[in-house]
């Protein structure tokens, strides 16, 4: 019987990038960057999912219907190239931080094939005409500016005057049928509709009680590390052992996002690679002292669940393979319940962001929102915090359904936990660790393990 395991096995063996994050440091993981845009790639993956397609094992089922709808609707085409987590600039900080120097020469000389993969399928979505929105290539572009000439040239001379302005996947072909597709890959199988989450995502929105936000945004990017440091001793001193069997025996460890990555990166975010909390000081006049307990517990939560993995030793297939986003960032988001004084009508500003995210999201790439209805949108519930705001639309643009699956993965969360404790099946602590013990599976195994 051919399982997850068999094909990870396989993937890593054509990809070097994948096969560097869980740990390989032969030739081929320190030496290659593969060219994921490439024919020659895409050939092997399609090749895969022909080897694997009549398997019996629901994970791989799941992971090869996604594959399939790869190919099918060109979904390679799309979203070409991000302004958000730009990975021109990420490659260029992690060849020069991260890899060893011994190959650099060779990375980049991969690296330049892949642009050329880029430029490629740019021409090849313009016959299709499948464009990205002009106001994320016009920030891409001056993003890259000094990184990558070729790309740049390219882009500022033929590209970017044939770009849309509109912003949503409603209005590329098949764009709606294919954020259906995407809802349901982020979520982890969970059957959702895009109007389904925008109706929950409204009815959050006017439960929140009406009262003022405070205004207790930082001052200093030396105190908001501070602080952050401080409450995430907090989480693993006091909140850990009332939630788990396991505990790491070393606190989380924070460090501060490199300067050349705070443009294009989010307020924090965890490296499973380098296990480390990410904070991006440059965001610090806008995060509030009210809402760091929250978004250090979401953080840090990240790099407990990948720790409680490594300790249980889970197999890389489990830890790498598994991708349910609605689980992991679920997971994370669920867990800011357990601060004190949490209110679920009485938000912080990232508990209010994730409610806004399913508005919004839905709004922009099903029901054709503008990129001025959103902003203003989330402004009404946001003040003061234009650049995160802008951070988050520049998200939901350059990677649909992303945004949904934090508060969508935690009410899923709660359900099966309500379940699991109404039947007495165990504490809250054997509930967390029938969750975790099998690495981020989808939402299809996860209810037959806990039915």
């Amino acid at each position: 019987m051919t399982t997850y395991k068999n094909y990870f096995d396989d993937l890593v063996k054509i990809n070097a990038g994948l096969s560097f994050e869980i740990g390989n440091r032969d030739k081929f993981s320190i030496s290659t960057i593969t060219d994921t845009l490439s024919d020659e790639y895409l050939t092997k993956v399609y090749k895969l999912y022909l080897k694997y397609k009549n398997t019996n094992d629901d994970e791989l089922k799941f992971k090869l219907e996604t594959i399939k709808n790869n190919f099918q609707y060109k979904l390679y085409l799309y979203n070409i190239i991000c302004s958000y987590h730009n990975e021109i600039i990420e490659f260029h900080y992690r060849n020069k931080k991260v890899y060893p120097v011994k190959y650099k020469q060779d990375r980049i000389n991969d690296f330049n094939k892949y642009i050329k993969s880029i430029i490629k399928k740019l021409k090849e979505a313009l016959k299709l005409k499948i464009t990205i929105p002009y106001i994320v290539c016009k920030k891409y572009l001056k993003e890259i500016k000094s990184y990558n000439k070729e790309l740049y040239d390219y882009i500022k001379n033929h590209y970017i005057d044939k770009c849309r302005k509109t912003i949503g996947l409603y209005d590329l072909p098949n764009g709606r049928e294919i954020y259906k597709l995407y809802i349901k890959n982020t979520l982890g199988g969970l059957d959702k509709s895009p109007s389904e989450i925008h109706n929950l995502g409204v009815s959050l929105i006017t439960k929140l009680k009406k009262q003022p936000r405070p205004n207790d945004f930082y001052t200093s990017k030396k105190k908001l590390f501070k602080d952050c440091n401080k409450i995430a001793l907090y989480i693993y001193n006091n909140i850990l052992h009332k939630y788990f069997h396991y505990k790491p025996d070393k606190p989380f460890t924070l460090k501060i996002v490199p300067k050349k990555l705070q443009k294009t990166s989010s307020l924090a975010y965890y490296s499973p690679s380098k296990d480390i909390v990410y904070i991006n000081l440059s965001f610090y006049k806008e995060c509030s002292k009210q809402s760091l307990y929250s978004l250090l517990m979401h953080e840090c939560l990240h790099q407990y669940h990948f720790r409680f993995m490594k300790h249980y030793k889970l197999k890389p297939y489990q830890k790498y393979g598994y991708d349910n986003n609605a689980l992991i960032e679920g997971f994370a988001h669920y867990m800011e319940i357990y601060c004190e004084d949490y209110d679920e009508n009485n938000d912080n500003d990232y508990s209010i962001l994730r409610k806004l995210r399913l508005v919004v999201d839905t709004g922009i790439n099903y029901y054709g929102w503008t990129y001025e209805k959103a902003m203003k949108y989330m402004q009404k519930y946001l003040p003061n915090r234009d650049n995160d705001i802008i951070n988050e639309i520049d998200r939901y643009i350059c990677m649909p359904t992303q945004g949904l699956c934090y508060y969508i993965g935690k009410i899923e969360i709660i359900r099966l936990r309500d379940k699991f404790l109404k039947e007495k099946k165990g504490t809250i602590k054997d509930f967390h660790h029938k969750l975790l013990i099998n690495g981020a599976v989808s939402f299809i195994t996860l209810h037959k393990i806990f039915n």
